[in-house]
Parts: structure tokens; C-alpha cells; sequence
């Protein structure tokens, strides 16, 4: 008996150990598109630095108060957690198949037989069934196609894993790149301020050189045409300012109030230290969340045609009861005990190509998912190098924007006490204005592309990425 066991359990061994369909190897990036390294200037030489929470680098507690309410708040970080909750049940789901299945059943019924006579002959019958039974099956995986199902879910749930970094790495650049804004918006609104203040005082200027005589009256429509202008411009801003608001309370669920308060006075753009880790492509671009999704969305598809040709081949399930039936009528009970045990083969003889059309669709779709994660890989390739090279263009011409935003204000300085003392014209002193406060102008947005940039390069390189362990213990304290 025991040698027969052994016997059964090897040839179960035997028949459940091999998988159809193609053994998974994740591409090599080289061979689709990662270069062997960057064509574009690493900044300063590419010197290590942590990339988690990389927001934290620009050294702005606002900034990071304003990042973590959104991780906590966000709508599409809630969706992306939901997701991974649905992939990995389907993933205990997938495990669940290769097991036997085990269901139970009982049941107990009471009745009455009325004869409709009288006497002896015609007494009531009380009659009790019970009944209990217990059933077994096991599909018995015998090319594999479950282990396959089961390869595919894990691979999903990776991808889950994976969308979720990716959307709390966008979600962080995003509500970066508002603040930032923001506080471009602030200093503009004190540039134009003290802008609207000085023309108002070159208005007054202006109409007391009139009175005496010593400038034309044409001076004065100029001067106050231009000083509504500069009202209306700083009006503008305003706007744009509080429209830059009500992005951050979209991103990050605090109330108008909260966000005006977490900012404060205006303050300077921040600004990130110059070091950045990028090792070889191949290696940088593989830890962007989106990348890695892809590539396990094409483990996925790998194993869903090993699935496809399992379910054309014969299957071969194993079925078992037990069933215990007590009658109890009258005084007399009558106890029936059985069992049934036997496999059922089933064969595909005909199917009209059924089978074969649903193997060339799962290739078909294997072949999508191929395309779509070399296409992510190339993306991620172009999204760093412009990065890279934004951040190279923007730091060397910063110091030109400084050195012209001096200069021009000097200028203008200058000039403006030469029209107070008379000895120039309102055409020069405007003319000297407007190139002062285009200079600021454009100092204040190289300050905030230099910002940006590195918000790009952060997030295409992947941001603060971290390990699937990291994932579930971090969503699970949600």
C-alpha cells in the first residue's frame, strides 16, 4: 500500500513539474534603447546623492509640509493603493488554483406521512433524514497553465507597485512646481509693487515739473499711462498668483487659508544643491517606476501565453466524496455510508482553431506589451538627457541674468536721479525702467526653470523610488 502511494505521488510530481509556454527573461536595456552613457553634462560630475524625498534637498520646511499633505490626500494615491489591493487578492487567488478544494454539505429534514386512516393502521408517521457529505477536487496542473496564471498576477502586482510610486513621484513634481511658482508669483507681486510705487512717485515728479514749467504737458499723459499699466500688470499677478493657490489646495486637500498661511511672506525660489546621482543609463533608467511597471506588464503578457497553450492541452482533475445518510422513521433508523473517488480526463479534439487563435492573441499581446516597454525605456532615455541638458543651459545663463539684472538696475538709478535733477528726459528714464525691470523679469525666471529643471530631472530619473518592501509596509500604515 505505502509502495503504491509513493508511486501515485511521483507520477503526480512527474506530470505537475514542467510549464508550457515561454521561460521569461526581462529584456536587456541596451539592446532597446538605454545608450551607454549620458550625451549630456552630469552637473558637477555627476556627484552621489540620495534621491528619496528628494524635495527635502531644497531645504524649504513649506515645501515639504505641502508635499506630504498631498501624499496623504491625494485622490490618485488612494486609487493607485486600491489597485495594488486588487492585484495582490488576485494574486492569493491565482495561489488558491493550485490547491485541492475542499467543500462540505449537511442538511437535516423532518416530515410527517399522513395516512388518512384511522386506527393503528392509520397513525402519522414521523420520519428524520440527515445527511452529510464532504467533496474534494484537484485540478492537477499538468502543463503548468496554473503556475503560469500564478507568474502573471505576481507581475501584475508588481506593476500595481510600481504605478503607485509613479504616481506619488508626479504627484510631488507637480505640487513642487506650483509651489515654485508661487513663489515666483510673490516676488513678481513685490517687484511690480515697488514698480507701480516708483512710477506713482515719477507721476508727482512729473506734474510738479509741469507746473514750473520746466517739462511739457505731454509728460503727464505718458506718466500716467504708464503708471495704470503698472497697475494693471500688478493686478495680473495677483491673479496668476491665487490661481497658483487654488492648484495647491487641488494637489494637496489644505483649504486656501492653510496653503497662504504655509507660505508666508514672500520668499526666494528655492534652490536645489548641485548634485545628482545618475549611474549607467541602463541601471538609472530601470528604477523609474513607470519603466518597471511596464517590464513586469511584459512578464505578464510572457506568462499569459504560457496559460493560453496549457488550456489547449489535456486536463486531468481528481474527484472525491464521503457522504453519511441517516433515515430515522418510526422507531427504526437506517444508516447508508458512502464514498466515490476517480480522475476525469479531459481532451481537446475540436475546437474550430479556438485555441490556437486565443495562443496567437496572447503572443500578439506579448508583442504589444514588448513595443510599449521599449517605447517607456526610449521616453525615460529622452526625458533625463533634456534634464540634463536644461539644467546645463539654465545654470550658465543665470549668472548672465544676474549680471544684467545689476547692471540694468544701476542703469536705471542712475538715470532716474539724472530726470530728477533735470538733466533727462521722461523718454530716457522709462526707456531705463523698462530694461531694469525686464532684466528682473528674466532673473526671476531663470531662478525658477533652474528650480524646475531639477524637479525634472528628479522626476525623470525616477524620484524617491524604493523597494516593494518599502511599498507594502508604506501602504499598509494608509
Amino acid at each position: 500500500m505505502k509502495t503504491r502511494l509513493f508511486v501515485c505521488a511521483g507520477v503526480v510530481g512527474l506530470l505537475t513539474s514542467c510549464a508550457v509556454g515561454p521561460t521569461y527573461r526581462a529584456p536587456n536595456l541596451s539592446e532597446i534603447g538605454a545608450p551607454a552613457g549620458w550625451h549630456a553634462a552630469l552637473p558637477h560630475g555627476g556627484t552621489i546623492a540620495g534621491l528619496a524625498e528628494w524635495w527635502k534637498r531644497f531645504d524649504d520646511p513649506a515645501l515639504t509640509r505641502l508635499v506630504e499633505a498631498a501624499e496623504q490626500n491625494s485622490p490618485t494615491i488612494a486609487q493607485a493603493v486600491g489597485r495594488v489591493r486588487e492585484a495582490r487578492a488576485a494574486v492569493t487567488s491565482s495561489r488558491a488554483s493550485l490547491l485541492p478544494a475542499l467543500s462540505g454539505s449537511g442538511s437535516v429534514t423532518r416530515g410527517k406521512n399522513l395516512s388518512g386512516g384511522t386506527g393503528a393502521a392509520g397513525s402519522d408517521t414521523l420520519s428524520t433524514v440527515k445527511t452529510a457529505s464532504a467533496d474534494a477536487s484537484w485540478e492537477l496542473d499538468l502543463f503548468g497553465g496554473n503556475r503560469r496564471s500564478l507568474q502573471g498576477s505576481k507581475a501584475r502586482l508588481r506593476s500595481a507597485e510600481a504605478n503607485w510610486h509613479d504616481a506619488r513621484v508626479t504627484l510631488a513634481a507637480e505640487v513642487a512646481n506650483a509651489y515654485t511658482t508661487a513663489r515666483e508669483y510673490q516676488n513678481l507681486i513685490a517687484l511690480y509693487d515697488q514698480e507701480f510705487a516708483s512710477r506713482q512717485s515719477t507721476e508727482r515728479l512729473t506734474a510738479l515739473k509741469i507746473r514750473e514749467g520746466l517739462a511739457p504737458r505731454a509728460d503727464a499723459l505718458a506718466v500716467e499711462a504708464s503708471t495704470a499699466a503698472s497697475a494693471s500688470t500688478l493686478e495680473n499677478q495677483r491673479g496668476l498668483y491665487a490661481q497658483t493657490l487654488n492648484q495647491l489646495v487641488m494637489l494637496t486637500g489644505l483649504t486656501y487659508a492653510q496653503i497662504e498661511s504655509t507660505l508666508g511672506a514672500p520668499a526666494a525660489i528655492p534652490q536645489i544643491a548641485k548634485t545628482v546621482e545618475l549611474a549607467l543609463p541602463a541601471s538609472t533608467v530601470s528604477q523609474r517606476p513607470d519603466v518597471r511597471s511596464t517590464e513586469r506588464l511584459l512578464a505578464a503578457a510572457s506568462a499569459d501565453v504560457g496559460v493560453a497553450i496549457a488550456d489547449a492541452l489535456p486536463s486531468l482533475s481528481l474527484a472525491g466524496s464521503i457522504g453519511i445518510n441517516t433515515s430515522r422513521v418510526g422507531g427504526e433508523s437506517t444508516t447508508l455510508r458512502t464514498w466515490s473517488f476517480g480522475p476525469s480526463l479531459n481532451v481537446p479534439l475540436f475546437q474550430g482553431g479556438a485555441n490556437a487563435a486565443k495562443i496567437e492573441s496572447a503572443r500578439a499581446r506579448y508583442d504589444q506589451a514588448l513595443a510599449a516597454y521599449r517605447s517607456s525605456v526610449l521616453s525615460a532615455v529622452q526625458e533625463i538627457e533634456n534634464a540634463l541638458v536644461r539644467i546645463d543651459t539654465v545654470s550658465r545663463r543665470r549668472a548672465h541674468a544676474e549680471k544684467a539684472a545689476g547692471n540694468y538696475s544701476l542703469y536705471f538709478a542712475a538715470i532716474e536721479k539724472s530726470y530728477r535733477e533735470g538733466k533727462s528726459s521722461l523718454l530716457q528714464q522709462e526707456d531705463a525702467r523698462r530694461q531694469s525691470l525686464s532684466a528682473q523679469e528674466s532673473l526671476l525666471a531663470v531662478r525658477l526653470e533652474q528650480a524646475q529643471s531639477w524637479i525634472a530631472l528628479y522626476k525623470a530619473v525616477g524620484g524617491g523610488w524604493e523597494t516593494s518592501p518599502t511599498v507594502t509596509s508604506t501602504m499598509a500604515s494608509r
